[in-house]
């Protein structure tokens, strides 16, 4: 029995039905599932399912219940939601950050129609940790597009990776391009295709490699709207192959095809002097914030590249000081 307990039920509030937590939770979920393709891409769906199903089995295990108010909501129970994901689920700080995100959305969704008088996650920071993202350096892509095997599986493999090395498109992206979204403006290609993960817009010019592998594997004015352009395998077949890959060019980075997608924003497009801007309306991110992380990694790039220039004058140039 608790204080809040006491006075809702002397008020008349909630006291024979409170709200639950994922009840609520459900309830957003199930929303959320109608706007899919209108204002929500079904990634998005899939992981407050996930989420709720996180949550679902943290208060079976830990509380050994169903369901509980969401008005009971505090920081401890985040806190202990939180030590859950991080050990049992084996989440790692981002992840769990995610969740937690997630988590916070249904609470204010309670706050703003009452059922929850306060804010508990008032002192959590909720901020993302940067991670390292690899790419490729020029003379590993140069190794990738001028590698041969006799093994079709594996020059298909990198057929598609090397596409995306040069395009930017995520695995699902590329998957599900279809002839409809290659667009033809002024004699050159271009990609114009809604993120599946976002639903941010990608404007991508296509370069004469990626054209190339197209035509490669489909008679490209044949195909029919809603034809895919390329017969890309599927995610797990990939970056089995992607390894074997790695290791036929001498690539100690452990490629998955994700790597490709770094790649074109660094390698191939900044480091080549193209403005963020533009990568950013390439990679269909809605922000340019999600685009400065690859500016950064470009910087250090400068950074190496002048302490090389140094130690190169160093021997030329005697200092006057």
């Amino acid at each position: 029995l608790t204080a809040d307990m006491m006075r809702d039920a002397i008020l008349g509030i909630n006291a024979s039905s409170p709200k639950m937590l994922l009840e609520i939770w459900q309830e957003y979920n199930d929303e959320l599932q109608q706007l899919v393709g209108k204002e929500y891409s079904k990634a998005t769906y899939q992981k407050y399912i996930t989420s709720y199903k996180r949550m679902q089995s943290f208060l079976e295990s830990h509380y050994h219940k169903t369901d509980i108010p969401v008005k009971n909501i505090d920081p401890h129970f985040i806190s202990r939601f939180n030590l859950y994901l991080k050990t049992e689920m084996g989440c790692n700080y981002n992840t769990a950050i995610k969740f937690l995100q997630r988590f916070k959305k249904i609470t204010n969704i309670a706050i703003q129609n009452g059922w929850l008088n306060s804010n508990p996650f008032n002192g959590f920071s909720l901020s993302s940790k940067e991670v390292e993202r690899p790419y490729l350096t020029e003379q590993e892509l140069n190794r990738l597009v001028n590698c041969q095997t006799k093994l079709d599986r594996i020059n298909r493999v990198k057929d598609f990776f090397v596409f995306s090395c040069f395009t930017g498109l995520a695995y699902i992206d590329l998957k599900k391009l279809t002839k409809s979204e290659v667009e033809v403006n002024d004699g050159r290609y271009w990609i114009r295709k809604n993120r599946q993960k976002t639903g941010g817009r990608s404007n991508i010019p296509l370069l004469e490699i990626p054209m190339n592998i197209i035509n490669k594997y489909s008679v490209f004015e044949a195909l029919e709207e809603n034809d895919p352009v390329l017969p890309i395998p599927s995610n797990q077949k990939m970056n089995a192959y992607l390894k074997e890959l790695a290791d036929i060019c001498n690539i100690t980075k452990e490629l998955t095809f994700h790597i490709a997608r770094h790649t074109f924003a660094t390698t191939v497009t900044m480091m080549n002097g193209v403005p963020m801007e533009s990568v950013s309306k390439m990679l269909g991110h809605k922000t340019i914030k999600s685009t400065q992380i690859y500016a950064r990694i470009v910087d250090q790039k400068v950074g190496e590249d002048m302490n090389i220039l140094s130690r190169k004058l160093e021997t030329r140039f005697s200092t006057a000081v």
